[in-house]
């Protein structure tokens, strides 16, 4: 199962200036120091969209295992503290064989909240434009590093820095980019919190509040074969556990496919498949959730949503609330409709849970934000058919801005060649913000998708959208 997005980049590498300690931090390493349970310098290291990553700074205790990781390489600058340009330079050299056509993402490592799908916009802006482009922050200053250069460019740029009697000792970034020309360099706003930097205790302590936890979305195929299902789920949530998940999202229907037998499977199979969830979510230390089926009195299932963390905590089940009597399919026969919100936190973060046909009902959404979720589960098992991919994608979209959350829609990846009427997933899972931007998307393969929840990203789309706070209950014929 692959962790990378379907999305390609410009990017051949990225130079990483991780320099040591900060006398502001009290002589702390601040790329080293934790935000959301993880290092700054692993974060950023897991943001950049590219295989080949150059740490500028100190390698520490943990540089071996960061560079074993991440594919990631550690060099100092020449002389040792020399400044920013000089351990800017000292990267560069590490790319001699470059074509100068290739783009370079420059990167400050004390920028946790730096997110893939941003720098890979930034490296593929620059690669269309032949422009350096930074990323600009909320109060407009440009973050000389959070940018894409075209590699010749900044070899140009470079050259006309440096010393007279060579080198860069001393200089700073503002001298690199002073060499560009008003036409040579454009600016990508920041989103939430990813334009920060740590530089002082307050910044550092803003940056904490807005980390959330790190989700991943499985895209599995699901089997008509139980124990074959079993074997896909525990790759996916070992994977996501090494990716440094702390929540694992698996579809609708995890326990057997639509088209089977839902009341035998959730008979013979739901106990050993919540157990399954428990195991893993104690063995990797994440919160596991998944959709089973659960028997109920009148002959039919709950379509369930099941919820388990280490030590129980969540422990809970989310049964699915409006059912798919809809495009020929008839879901009521066979399921009962549930009759509960659920809501649930982790790390200081509110998780509402819905499931796939609840997407077309927005007042849904807004119940579970004005409950407090500021991200919505959403396991899918979507049906194919004319315009139900569009159909996904704007309603995923609608339901973010309906209750300015980020919605993680985990769905099925269909069989190979399957044409079969039951629903089976069309893939395309996704993470949207809440303002209804698509920040990433899987295509149909299985895959894994990994995303970093940015708490101020959703309280600023409140703020310039208050529609919870407008929302008023409107009169019944």
């Amino acid at each position: 199962m692959s962790s990378a997005p379907h999305e390609t980049s410009a990017t051949v590498a990225a130079v990483i200036l991780a320099g040591g300690a900060s006398s502001r931090l009290g002589g702390t390493d601040k790329t080293r120091l934790p935000i959301a349970g993880v290092s700054v310098l692993e974060r950023v290291l897991r943001a950049a969209p590219v295989g080949r990553r150059i740490v500028v700074g100190p390698s520490g205790e943990d540089g071996d295992e960061l560079a074993a990781r991440h594919g990631a390489r550690f060099v100092l600058e020449d002389p040792p503290r020399s400044g920013p340009l000089a351990a800017l330079a000292r990267g560069v050299e590490e790319f001699s064989e470059g074509d100068d056509g290739a783009t370079v993402l420059v990167l400050g490592g004390d920028m946790p909240m730096l997110r893939p799908e941003t720098l890979r916009a930034l490296a593929a802006r620059s690669a269309a434009s032949g422009r350096v482009v930074a990323l600009e922050a909320e109060d407009g200053h440009l973050q000389f590093l959070g940018a894409a250069w075209p590699l010749g460019r900044l070899r140009a740029a470079l050259a006309e820095t440096e010393h007279a009697g060579g080198g860069w000792a001393d200089l700073s970034l503002r001298r690199l980019y002073a060499q560009l020309g008003g036409d040579e360099l454009m600016s990508l706003p920041a989103t939430g919190a990813e334009g920060a930097d740590i530089d002082t205790p307050d910044l550092l302590a803003q940056v904490r509040r807005a980390a959330g936890p790190r989700i991943a979305l499985a895209q599995i195929e699901v089997s008509e074969d139980v124990q074959e299902t079993f074997a896909t789920m525990r790759m996916a949530v070992v994977e996501a556990a090494e990716e440094g998940a702390h929540l694992v999202v698996l579809p609708e229907a995890t326990l057997t496919p639509f088209g089977t037998d839902l009341r035998a499977a959730a008979l013979a199979h739901h106990d050993a498949f919540a157990q399954l969830v428990q195991e893993l979510a104690e063995q990797h230390d994440v919160v596991v959730v998944a959709g089973s089926f659960t028997p109920t009195d009148d002959g039919r299932v709950h379509n369930t949503v099941i919820v388990r963390g280490p030590n129980w905590d969540p422990h809970l089940e989310y049964r699915k609330i409006h059912l798919f009597d809809a495009f020929g399919a008839d879901e009521s026969r066979t399921v009962a409709p549930g009759n509960e919100l659920v809501t649930f936190d982790l790390h200081g973060t509110r998780f509402g849970i819905a499931t796939c046909y609840d997407v077309r009902f927005p007042e849904q959404f807004t119940a579970l934000a004005q409950r407090g979720a500021q991200a919505i589960l959403l396991p899918l098992a979507w049906a194919e058919g004319p315009g139900k991919r569009e159909q996904l994608q704007l309603l995923l979209r609608a339901r973010a801005l309906d209750s300015t959350t980020v919605v993680l829609a985990a769905d099925q990846a269909p069989p190979e060649g399957y044409t079969g009427k039951p629903a089976r997933g069309i893939g395309r899972s996704a993470v949207v913000g809440p303002l209804g931007a698509v920040r990433q998307e899987l295509g149909r393969e299985p895959g894994l998708l990994l995303v970093d929840l940015d708490l101020e990203e959703i309280a600023a789309a409140r703020a310039a959208l208050p529609v919870l706070e407008h929302h008023v209950e409107l009169p019944r014929a």
